[in-house]
This record gives C-alpha cells, sequence and structure tokens, in this order.
C-alpha cells in the first residue's frame, strides 16, 4: 500500500510538471515488433540498451503494456486514434484505413498551431494506407529493392527534419523497424560471394525481404557462376546454409541453365532453393556474341536457432545506438529540454518459444496472441520532472498512450469517443479494465481474440473452438494451459461470456479487402503473406 501511495505521488508531481508545459513539443517513437523483454530497463539478462534506459530512468516506465494486435498497421491506428481494430474497421496490414472523420492524435497538435511531421520505415505504413492524416508532412520513401529503412537511414532524414523545424513547435513521429524481420544489423559483414567465371563478382549480406540485382557479361559458351556460404558456424557435412527464394535471370534468349553440385531445389507454391557451402550454376551462352545479364536474387541464411535469437538482440541494441545518437542532436539543438519523449512498441515477437501450424519454431508476429507476441516497452520521458524512475505495474494497453498524450502531457481534454484512458490520472490509472486482443486471416492461420484480467489471460481460437487459459502471474511465459482444470470456474466462465460477446461484435464488423498488386508484391516481400 505504502509503494502504491508513494507511486501515486509521484505520478502527481510528474503530471503537474506536465500540466504547465503547454507549448512542450512532442515526439512518439514507435518501436516496431520489439518485445519489452528485450529492453534492459525491463529485462537486463536479454539486451543492453542504455539509451532507451535513460528515458526511462529520467520518467516513468509502464511494466505491463499490451497491444491489442500484433499487426503493425491496425496497431499504429490503435495508438493514433485510441479505439480497438475491429472498431476502426482495420485487420490486417495492406488495408486501406479510414478514419471515419475522427481526428487522430497528430490532428489535435496540427489543430493548436504545431508543425507535424513522421518518418516510418516499413511499407505497411506508406501513407496510402491511412494513417497519414494530421501530418504536414509524412515521409514514406524506400530503395528499389526492399520495403523498409534502418534506424540510421530514418536518423539522417529525422534529423535534417528538426534542423529546418527547431524553431517551431512540433509534434514528430518516428518509427523504427530494426528488430522487424530481416535480424540483421546493417554492420554486419557479407555472409554470401558470388564468383563468375573464377573471380570474385560480389560480396553481399543475403537476407530475406531484400533483393539484390547482379549484371554481368556472359561469354560464348559455357560460363560458371559458383556460390559460396560465408558461415562462422560450425560446418555439418551436407548441410544447407542458405535459402534462395528468387532466383530469376532475365529474358536471355539462347541461354540454358544447368545446376551442377551444392543445390536442393523445391517446388512449393514458388521454387525454393536450397544451397550448401558452395553451389555452381552452367550457364550456357548458345548465341554468336557476349551478352550482358542481370540476376536478380533474394534469400536469407539458415541460422540455428540461437543466432536468429543473437541477431534479433543485436538488432535491438543497433537501434538504441541510433536512438541514442538522436538524442544526442536533440541535445545539441537545445530541444532535449524542450521536448517530452513518448517510446511505445507497437507489438511483440515470437523467438521460437512457440510452434508454427507445420510444427517447426516460429519466429515472428501476426499469428499468436501469447504476451510474448503483446507485451511492449511504453516510456514517457519528461524533460522537467523532479521526480524521476517511476515504474507502473498497473496493467495498460496501447488505448491508453492518445489520451495520455492530449490531457496527462499536453492538458488538452481528450474525445469522448477514445477508449483509453490517461495514464497520469490515479483515479484513471486505478480503473480496473479487462484488454481485449485480436488477430485476423489471412495474414494470421487464424482469427484468434483474448482477455486479458489479471492474473489470468483467456484466448479463443473461433474456427478451432479451442480455448487457452493461462494464469499470466505463475505462468508469464503461458507454457502450461490450465483451461481443461478452471474451465467450470466462476471467474473462468464470467471472462468467457465477456470475451465470447466481444467476438461476436468483433466477427460481425469483419470486413475482407481486396488488396492491389503493389501491395501484395509489398506484403510478400516482408513475409507478411505466404
Amino acid at each position: 500500500m505504502k509503494k502504491k501511495l508513494y507511486v501515486i505521488f509521484l505520478i502527481f508531481i510528474f503530471t503537474c510538471n506536465c500540466s504547465k508545459l503547454t507549448k512542450t513539443n512532442l515526439i512518439l517513437i514507435t518501436l516496431d515488433t520489439q518485445r519489452a523483454d528485450f529492453i534492459s530497463a525491463y529485462s537486463p539478462k536479454n539486451s543492453n540498451t542504455p539509451n532507451i534506459d535513460w528515458l526511462a530512468k529520467n520518467g516513468i516506465l509502464f511494466e505491463n503494456c499490451y497491444s491489442l494486435i500484433p499487426i503493425t498497421l491496425p496497431s499504429h491506428a490503435t495508438i493514433f486514434y485510441s479505439k480497438q481494430p475491429w472498431k476502426l474497421n482495420i485487420f490486417n496490414n495492406g488495408e486501406i484505413f479510414k478514419s471515419k472523420n475522427k481526428i487522430s492524435l497528430a490532428g489535435f497538435f496540427k489543430k493548436r498551431g504545431y508543425i507535424t511531421g513522421a518518418f516510418i520505415s516499413l511499407g505497411v505504413l506508406t501513407s496510402k494506407y491511412g494513417l497519414r492524416n494530421g501530418f504536414d508532412y509524412y515521409y514514406d520513401k524506400f530503395p528499389k529493392t526492399r520495403w523498409y529503412l534502418n534506424a540510421r537511414e530514418i536518423n539522417v532524414r529525422v534529423i535534417n527534419w528538426l534542423k529546418k523545424n527547431s524553431n517551431k513547435k512540433f509534434f514528430l513521429w518516428i518509427h523504427y523497424s530494426d528488430p522487424h524481420e530481416p535480424y540483421a544489423p546493417p554492420y554486419l559483414p557479407p555472409n554470401f560471394r558470388v564468383y563468375f567465371n573464377n573471380k570474385i563478382l560480389h560480396e553481399i549480406y543475403l537476407k530475406s525481404s531484400t533483393v539484390y540485382y547482379l549484371k554481368f557479361k556472359l561469354k560464348k559458351g559455357i560460363n560458371s557462376l559458383k556460390f559460396e556460404t560465408l558461415s562462422n558456424f560450425p560446418e555439418i557435412e551436407n548441410k544447407y546454409l542458405m535459402k534462395i527464394t528468387t532466383l530469376e535471370f532475365n529474358n536471355f534468349p539462347n541461354l540454358k541453365i544447368n545446376f551442377e553440385k551444392g543445390w536442393l531445389i523445391e517446388k512449393r507454391e514458388k521454387i525454393i532453393y536450397f544451397l550448401k557451402k558452395e553451389a555452381i550454376i552452367k550457364l550456357i551462352n548458345n548465341s554468336n556474341e557476349e551478352r550482358e545479364i542481370e540476376l536478380k536474387i533474394e534469400g536469407e541464411p539458415l541460422l540455428p536457432l540461437s543466432e536468429k535469437r543473437n541477431l534479433y538482440r543485436r538488432e535491438t541494441e543497433y537501434m538504441d545506438g541510433e536512438i541514442g545518437k538522436l538524442l544526442e542532436k536533440l541535445k545539441d539543438l537545445n530541444l532535449l529540454n524542450k521536448t517530452h519523449i513518448i517510446l511505445v512498441g507497437d507489438h511483440g515477437e515470437g523467438l521460437g518459444e512457440y510452434k508454427t501450424a507445420w510444427g517447426g519454431p516460429h519466429f515472428g508476429h501476426i499469428h499468436f496472441l501469447y504476451s510474448i507476441y503483446l507485451k511492449v516497452p511504453f516510456i514517457i520521458y519528461n524533460p522537467h520532472s523532479s521526480r524521476n524512475g517511476v515504474r507502473i505495474s498497473e496493467i495498460v494497453s496501447l488505448l491508453d498512450v492518445a489520451p495520455t498524450i492530449l490531457e496527462g502531457i499536453m492538458g488538452w481534454k481528450k474525445p469522448e469517443w477514445m477508449e483509453g484512458r490517461n495514464l497520469l490520472n490515479n483515479e484513471e490509472l486505478e480503473k480496473s479494465r479487462e484488454i481485449y486482443t485480436e488477430t485476423y486471416s489471412p495474414e494470421s492461420y487464424y482469427d484468434r481474440f483474448s482477455i486479458i484480467k489479471f492474473p489470468w489471460h483467456l484466448i479463443f481460437t473461433p474456427k478451432k473452438a479451442q480455448f487457452e487459459l493461462f494464469n499470466i502471474e505463475k505462468d508469464p511465459l503461458e507454457k502450461n494451459n490450465i483451461y481443461p482444470l478452471r474451465k467450470n470456474k466462476k471467474e473462468i466462465i464470467k471472462l468467457k461470456k465477456k470475451l465470447n460477446k466481444y467476438v461476436d461484435s468483433a466477427l460481425k464488423t469483419r470486413a475482407f479487402f481486396v488488396k492491389d498488386e503493389e501491395t501484395l508484391k509489398m506484403l510478400k516481400s516482408l513475409g507478411y503473406l505466404r
């Protein structure tokens, strides 16, 4: 009780300081695919993130914040509009979100004379999908070869914008997505070498979601193309070390292609190529002259599970370093002491803890509603608070982000249609509330729904008529499904009724959107569609 009163007092001090800052700048940083337990302020055993930790030490950290959906576009819509995804009529990436005349979080700042800017790092958030409302400037350009930007590339653009607008009051949204697949921080050395006629042609880091175009000239007759996997892991005899998902030569008449050694070729929905340490292709040019040819190639290394987890950690730490550089630049521009910073994740990530529908370890998100896919960091940095390092254990959700910014930090009244709470208001923070979460096909294997009412987490998969129940206090990793043992308990029956009612409402509004070819191409490139 004493601890709770102390926390309430600290929030009171924090709120009082905030309410005086009607002209404070505000930066919203969203971390795509960022698990809370890979931020060292939450769990120091998994990673080292000193810059994000610094924000926490100088503000408020919410220990138990949940995303409502492990899908990027609808989750960000929830952040900006403080409504459940199905009530916003947005269910998957690649759908066109329409705000139905509601003002977004950015729009409230724009109405009050703030300049508003956004910098996004993943193709599923480009302006065509509907989150641009309220922004004066919305950066969503990507290279020809990929639909994502790393944190350094985002920072270059953000810092240029800050230099131009440092004398204005601003609302800035920065979206980082480095922990998103492919797990490959940009400083990694090449993992793939290409030889053409026994000479090195290219060294690249081959990774999913990134296409490479390699050009070379074929002499008349037989040419040799050799691929070599540059792996630091002990080689197992006859083990395949690389998976190639795209291997295409441009239209070239009189060309014969022979796969010589080191290949396993599987015909699925598309052809997948598996490579050993070395793999050779013979290209036979039957024309009477040299011809230039282009190879389009995309793939990824077949890594041990421990190394994939390690790369996720390294991505998080790389991003944290770039956040540190952003904070230094804010300080140099004399903006750090004038700017509130809200840092929040959009959803978590599975790192092999659960199995896919085919039985292998699952890396990614979307498909499941276990806590590792939902728990995200949520930190509020206040440059003027005299009380720092506050940690709040109450369960909160992404519904609460916009109301907390509008009312708790800016001192503006939130609209009645927003469903979240102002977490800097003690009375609202203490209100007990269930959290409903959801995920949808076709990106997910199945439509799934859940209700979180501490300590219970009840998950329902309608198509399978399957319930799962976890005690997240005693079983935080959710390994022990106790639904068969608890299903007849009164409190579980009550939760089940509430969840069923929620599911009925959500599925009644369920809409299926036809996606254009560019969207389908982007979603497949990023691994969202199979």
